[in-house]
């Protein structure tokens, strides 16, 4: 613009009388070539836009006016000739014609205009919305590509992801000169980039050749080298521009972003799944009271038998009585002691199946039975508590695909939660019913509810409602992550202050149970 305003400002001498001629004038000619130049090479003023709006006008007109045309000469030709009537009447086929037409000849027009023209254009938007593998090869039309993040264990950069490579397996060490240089440098390198006074070093070639990348860019978060992302040749040939590092290299940055997130996420799962197995064990170590008295009791009635059997024949009660007698009252005694050890090993047995840790493997679980035996172990702490526990399981309740051990955790904490919400006397009612193809469970208390300001914040974690230095607030938070890991959901139902609460878990049937749900 500075040149073109000296070029013309030539002419201002002349309306003074100043005998200067406009020799300057040549230089509007230099402004308005080196204007065409930079719409040429630099689409200035956007003028693909310009051109694909003006062929696709230019298009749609033709072909618009093409179909007024031949039906007014048909118009002409039939209506004319073989019907005594206004000609205008030619004109009402072409316009249902045109009205049908127009929206889909625009968008063939815009597709072909696209593909022919600005094939090596790209939707940046697109690209955004997108950001994977699989569409970077379809809308940057790239012949590969390919992400690689930093296995630390290993200290290597693998492959997670590409398109359009032979060795989809392959590694890059941190110490490879490619990746070093990278993680020093924290920028791009392209082959587009060498020339004569910038030579690529061999290592750094090589390490190209093998990830078959015209252009690497590093992932990096917080200084962090965690990844990088390569790029194949264009199938136009064409090199990277800084056009497309303009739009690449924040994406890069978008995308370091999102792995880092999602390995936090992973972390955060583990620590809760951590958490949740030693919330379990904290709480076995509470139920060993009413455990100790339920194991207790068959052991000593065991012991109990056979103390009583040894005193009767040291003090000569069974003196005088048939070898047969006696093997028949010991018969009795046996009986009677195996009941009673099988009863303390069922006990035991569920405690230890219920400590072992979840293996996140989904099955088939029989809703009924799980309730059954995750009532049966928390019910000994409740008897102390004296609190009952009523069940109302719907005959031929349906399976549900879970983890088992995750299901018995999740129930386990919502019965526990609601007998610790009543503290002392009272009822939870524990009902499961099929339900709209799904698995509805509903566990009520007569607690003492939530307040209605303090619903909303339930499920956050570090939220309770106990005493300080009684709970971590975890519970509830666990719950509903293992829960909709399982594909269910879990929801407060009801609550009153001084009422009680009740809890909803919902899981889909299985496919096979569905048609008597």
């Amino acid at each position: 613009m500075l040149i073109g305003y000296i070029g013309g400002s030539a002419n201002y001498p002349l309306f003074y009388k100043i005998p200067i001629p406009p020799y300057l004038n040549i230089v509007g000619f230099i402004y308005v070539a080196m204007f065409a130049y930079a719409i040429l090479a630099y689409k200035v003023l956007d003028i693909e836009v310009i051109i694909k709006k003006t062929l696709v006008f230019a298009g749609v007109f033709g072909a618009v006016y093409a179909v007024f045309a031949v039906f007014t000469f048909m118009g002409q030709v039939f209506f004319e000739r073989f019907i005594t009537t206004n000609r205008w009447i030619a004109l009402i086929p072409s316009v249902v014609v045109v009205t049908f037409i127009f929206r889909p000849l625009e968008n063939f027009l815009i597709n072909i205009t696209d593909k022919y023209l600005f094939q090596k254009r790209y939707d940046y938007k697109e690209l955004l919305r997108t950001f994977t593998t699989e569409e970077l090869d379809h809308i940057i039309k790239l012949k590969s590509c390919a992400i690689l993040l930093l296995d630390e264990e290993t200290d290597e950069f693998k492959i997670t992801s590409s398109r359009g490579l032979k060795d989809a397996k392959g590694v890059l060490k941190r110490t490879d000169e490619l990746a070093a240089f990278l993680g020093k440098t924290h920028t791009y390198i392209s082959i587009a980039q060498e020339g004569p006074s910038s030579r690529i070093p061999d290592g750094i070639r090589r390490g190209m050749a093998a990830l078959n990348a015209e252009l690497a860019i590093p992932l990096v978060i917080h200084e962090k080298f965690i990844g990088i992302l390569s790029f194949g040749k264009k199938k136009s040939d064409e090199a990277f521009t800084q056009d497309d590092m303009d739009i690449l290299m924040p994406l890069a940055r978008t995308l370091a972003i999102a792995l880092s997130n999602a390995e936090l996420f992973d972390q955060l799962s583990k620590t809760q799944a951590e958490a949740a197995q030693k919330e379990k064990m904290a709480t076995i170590g509470t139920l060993a009271a009413g455990i100790n008295h339920e194991i207790c009791n068959p052991l000593g009635i065991a012991r109990g038998q056979c103390e009583a059997f040894l005193l009767n024949v040291r003090d000569g009660i069974y003196q005088g009585r048939k070898a047969e007698e006696l093997l028949e009252q010991a018969k009795v005694i046996m009986a009677k002691v195996m009941k009673e050890t099988d009863r303390a090993t069922s006990i035991t047995k569920k405690l230890s199946t219920f400590a072992k840790p979840a293996k996140g493997e989904q099955e088939a679980v029989d809703v009924a039975k799980e309730l059954e035996e995750v009532l049966a172990l928390v019910g000994y702490e409740l008897k102390l508590e004296k609190i009952e526990i009523e069940k109302e399981f719907e005959p031929n309740l349906a399976s549900v695909l879970a983890d088992k051990k995750q299901l018995q955790e999740i129930l386990f904490n919502l019965v526990r939660n609601a007998g610790q919400a009543i503290g002392e006397q009272g009822k939870i009612t524990v009902s499961a019913r099929n339900h709209a193809g799904r698995v509805v469970i509903d566990i009520k208390d007569t607690g003492h509810g939530v307040p209605p300001d303090k619903v909303r914040e339930l499920f956050n974690p570090f939220f309770t409602t106990k005493d300080p230095g009684e709970g971590t607030g975890l519970g509830l938070f666990i719950v509903r992550q293992v829960v909709e890991r399982n594909g269910g959901k879990v929801y407060l139902k009801e609550t009153k202050v001084g009422e009680g609460t009740t809890f909803t878990i919902e899981f889909p049937a299985m496919a096979e149970n569905r048609a008597h749900v």
